[in-house]
C-alpha cells in the first residue's frame, strides 16, 4: 500500500510538473494580445500608403475632375446595378440601395420623399419613396386639369433641350407619362397639346405612410440633367394651392440636377493599384460624392476561423457583418472631411451591427494647390483576427502534441522510475535482517544516473557494514586471545604469590603480574587512539614544510627504532613542499613504517620513496614480504580490520593502525592506497600528497 501511494505520488508530481507545457500557449496568447497594437498600426499604415499610391495616379489630371466641379449640391449620382430591378412599386430590388437614397423635404410643410436613381447600361431606373398621409388621385374624367398628386421629371436630352414629363396617377398600378406641346391652330393661335409617352413606363404603388413610385426610362433620352418634382395636392379643387418638393428646390423647374455616375476612367486608375481581397477604395470629389469605388470589406474565411475555443480568447470575428457604406454616393465622416481640406487623415469604426471593426485612410486630391477631391481606403480587422486565430490554433495544436508527448513521457519515466526506487527498497530491505546483520547478497546497479548511484552506494554502505559485522564477530576472539595471555599472567603471579615465601621470588612475580598489566594498558590505550587522535583533529593547525627534509629526519628516527631493519630513502631534485602538521603525519609515517617492518623479511630493506608528478608528488613505502590478501587492497585502512596472525604473542595488534592512518590522511586531503608490488614479492603504501 505504501508503494502504491508512492508511485501515485511520484507520478502526480511529474504530472504536475508536464503542466508547465502549458505555459507556453499563455506566453504565446499574451504575445499576440501585444502584437495586435502592431498589426494595427501596420494595417493602418498600410491602408495610407494605398491611398497615397492611388492619389499619385490622380493628382493634377484636370480632365478627371473638371466635369464634376459645377455639380456641388445639386448632384444626383447614378448607382451601377448588379441585378433587374422589376418595376412593381416595391423596394425588394433595391434593398442594398436604400441606405443611400437622397431625402428631399419640402420648404413649407411636414411632406418629403426619398429618391435613388440607377442604371445598368440601357435603362435608367428610378425609385421615389413619398411619405404622404393623403394621397390623391387625379379623377378619370377630370378635363379641366390635374387635380391629384402627382409628379414632374424634368431633363436635357442629348441635345440639351430641357423637356418635363408628368406623371399623374389616376390609380394604384402602371402608368404612362404625358408632356404638353405648344401648337398652333389652323387660326394660328397657339394652344398647349398633351402628348402620351410610350418608351417610360412606371408603377405607382401605395404602401403605409405614402406611396412609392418607380420608374424604367431608356439611357438614350437623358442627357447630362434629371431632376423630379413632387405636387401634393390635399384639395379636390384644381385651382387650390398645392405643396411642392424638388430635387433642385425651386429651380428643377427651370435647372434641373446634373447627373453624377462612376468615372470609367478613374476606375481604370484604381483597377492599375491592384484589387486585394477585403480592402475597397473609394474615390471622392471635392464634396465627398463618390466618383469611382472598387473592391469590397467581405472577405472568405479559412475553415475552422469560428472554433468557439478561439472565440472566447480573442475578439470574435465574423463573415457576415452590415456594411453600410456599400453602394454609397456620398461619403461623410472625420477623415474624409480631412482630406478634403488637404490633410490625410485615418478614422476606426465599427459596422452598425457591431460585429467588425473597420479603420479607413484618407487622403487628398490635388490639382495644383487646391484639393479636387480625396482617396479612401478602407479595411476591416478581420485579417488581424483570422490571422491571430490561424496562430493560436497552430500553437495550441502544436502545444497538445508536445504535451501528450511529454505526458506519455513522463508516465513511462515515471513508471520506471518507481519500479527501480521499489526495486530497489525491496533488495536493500531484503539484505538486512530484522536483527541489523547483512544476510542477503546486494547487486548494485550499473545505471549512470542518480539512482544507479544511490544503488552503489547502498552497496558499498551494506559491504562496509557487513565487514563491521565480520569484525564484531571476530571481536570476542580477537580480544579473548589478547586479554587471554596479560590476564593469565596476573592470574598465576597472583596464584604464586599467595604460596611464595621467598622474597627474591616475590619479586619476580610482581614484575610478572606488573607486565601483564601494562599489556592490558596497551590494548586500551590502543582501543581509545582513535578516537583521542579525531579529538586532535580538530584543534590541529598546518604550516608549510620541506617534504624532502622531514622525511630524511623520520629516517634517522626510524634507523634507531629498528636497528635491525634497513631503511633506504629516495628523495627528488626538485624541493617539495607541502602544508601539513608534522606531529600528526609523522605519526601516519609511524603506522606505516611499524607494518612494513612487522611483514618485511629480515634480509630486505624498507624503501621509503618521494616522487614528484607535475602538481602532485606521491610517497611510497615499500617492503618484501607477505602479499596482501586478495580483496583486502581497500579494506585495509576500515577500523578494526588486522591481518596479522592471531596467535602471535607479541605486541597486540587490534586493526587500529592503519585506520588511524587513513584519519590523518583525510586530515590533509591526502589519498592513501595499498597494492601489492607488481613482482608479487611485498607490498606498497602509496600517500598522494
Amino acid at each position: 500500500m505504501n508503494q502504491t501511494a508512492t508511485r501515485f505520488s511520484l507520478k502526480r508530481k511529474l504530472l504536475l510538473v508536464s503542466a508547465a507545457v502549458l505555459i507556453i500557449p499563455y506566453m504565446g496568447f499574451d504575445y499576440l494580445r501585444q502584437m495586435e497594437s502592431y498589426l494595427r498600426d501596420t494595417l493602418e499604415s498600410s491602408l495610407v500608403d494605398t491611398a497615397y499610391a492611388v492619389a499619385g495616379g490622380l493628382n493634377n489630371d484636370y480632365s478627371l475632375f473638371n466635369s464634376y466641379s459645377s455639380a456641388k449640391d445639386n448632384g444626383l449620382f447614378i448607382h451601377e446595378l448588379n441585378h433587374t430591378v422589376q418595376l412593381d412599386g416595391y423596394t425588394a430590388e433595391w434593398i442594398a440601395y436604400l441606405d443611400w437614397s437622397n431625402t428631399y423635404q419640402s420648404e413649407t410643410s411636414e411632406d418629403s420623399f426619398k429618391l435613388i436613381a440607377s442604371t445598368d447600361d440601357n435603362y435608367y431606373y428610378v425609385l421615389i419613396q413619398v411619405n404622404d398621409n393623403v394621397l390623391r388621385y387625379t379623377s378619370p374624367e377630370n378635363k379641366n386639369g390635374i387635380d391629384g398628386d402627382h409628379l414632374v421629371m424634368v431633363f436635357t436630352d442629348k441635345q440639351y433641350q430641357l423637356d418635363r414629363y408628368y406623371f399623374v396617377p389616376t390609380g394604384p398600378g402602371s402608368l404612362l407619362p404625358f408632356r404638353y406641346e405648344q401648337r398652333f391652330d389652323e387660326y394660328g393661335v397657339e394652344t398647349e397639346v398633351q402628348l402620351d409617352v410610350t418608351n417610360i413606363t412606371a408603377v405607382w404603388q401605395k404602401v403605409e405612410h405614402g406611396y412609392n413610385i418607380e420608374i424604367k426610362i431608356p439611357e438614350y433620352m437623358i442627357g447630362e440633367k434629371l431632376g423630379f418634382i413632387l405636387r401634393d395636392v390635399d384639395q379636390a379643387s384644381p385651382d387650390s394651392n398645392y405643396d411642392t418638393v424638388a430635387t433642385a428646390r425651386a429651380e428643377t423647374f427651370l435647372r434641373p440636377n446634373s447627373l453624377l455616375r462612376s468615372s470609367p476612367e478613374i476606375q481604370n486608375i484604381i483597377l492599375t493599384q491592384g484589387r486585394s481581397e477585403g480592402r475597397r477604395i473609394w474615390v471622392l470629389d471635392q464634396f465627398g460624392q463618390v466618383l469611382a469605388s472598387d473592391g469590397s470589406l467581405k472577405r472568405s474565411f479559412p475553415e475552422n476561423a469560428f472554433n468557439i475555443l478561439y472565440t472566447l480568447l480573442l475578439p470574435p470575428a465574423y463573415d457576415q457583418f452590415k456594411d453600410d457604406l456599400a453602394g454609397a454616393s456620398r461619403l461623410q465622416g472625420d477623415e474624409v472631411a480631412s482630406a478634403l481640406t488637404g490633410h490625410a487623415a485615418t478614422r476606426w469604426r465599427s459596422s452598425p451591427d457591431k460585429k467588425a471593426v473597420i479603420v479607413s485612410a484618407a487622403t487628398p486630391i490635388w490639382l495644383g494647390d487646391s484639393v479636387a477631391g480625396a482617396v479612401v481606403v478602407e479595411e476591416t480587422t478581420n485579417n488581424i483576427q483570422i490571422m491571430q486565430r490561424q496562430v493560436l490554433a497552430n500553437l495550441f495544436n502544436k502545444t497538445l502534441l508536445i504535451f501528450l508527448i511529454v505526458v506519455v513521457l513522463l508516465l513511462w519515466f515515471a513508471g520506471r522510475l518507481s519500479s527501480r526506487l521499489i526495486r530497489l527498497n525491496k533488495e536493500t530491505s531484503a539484505a538486512i535482517d530484522e536483527y541489523g546483520k547483512v544476510s542477503g547478497e546486494f547487486i548494485p546497479s550499473n545505471a549512470n544516473d542518480e539512482i544507479g548511484e544511490l544503488s552503489r552506494s547502498f552497496s558499498q554502505m551494506l559491504e562496509r557494514l557487513q565487514h563491521y559485522h565480520r569484525y564484531l564477530e571476530g571481536m570476542a576472539g580477537r580480544l579473548s586471545h589478547e586479554l587471554k595471555t596479560p590476564m593469565a599472567i596476573v592470574r598465576s603471579s597472583l596464584d604464586r604469590l599467595k604460596e611464595e615465601q621467598d622474597e627474591q621470588q616475590r619479586q619476580a612475580t610482581l614484575l610478572a603480574a606488573d607486565e601483564g598489566l601494562q599489556r592490558l594498558q596497551t590494548i586500551l590505550s590502543r582501543l581509545s587512539e582513535a578516537a583521542r587522535l579525531e579529538q586532535a583533529l580538530q584543534e590541529a593547525e598546518k604550516q608549510m614544510v620541506d617534504i624532502n627534509a622531514f622525511l630524511s629526519e623520520c629516517i634517522e628516527a626510524y634507523r634507531l627504532a629498528y636497528p635491525d631493519h634497513k631503511f633506504e630513502l629516495e628523495l627528488p631534485d626538485a624541493r617539495v613542499e607541502r602544508s601539513i602538521n608534522r606531529d600528526l603525519f609523522y605519526q601516519m609515517l609511524d603506522k606505516f613504517v611499524s607494518n612494513a617492518t612487522g611483514f618485511s623479511r629480515p634480509d630486505s630493506p624498507v624503501i621509503i620513496q618521494l616522487s614528484k608528478q607535475d602538481i602532485s608528488c606521491v610517497i611510497t613505502i615499500s617492503n618484501y614480504g607477505p602479499l596482501l590478501p586478495e580483496g583486502m587492497e581497500q579494506d585495509l585502512f576500515h577500523s578494526m580490520i588486522s591481518i596479522r596472525d592471531k596467535r602471535s604473542s607479541e605486541t597486540p595488534h587490534l586493526g587500529l593502525g592503519l585506520f588511524v592512518a587513513r584519519l590523518v590522511a583525510e586530515f590533509h586531503q591526502f589519498s592513501l592506497s595499498a597494492n601489492n608490488l607488481d613482482s608479487d614479492d611485498g607490498v606498497c603504501i602509496k600517500i598522494e600528497l
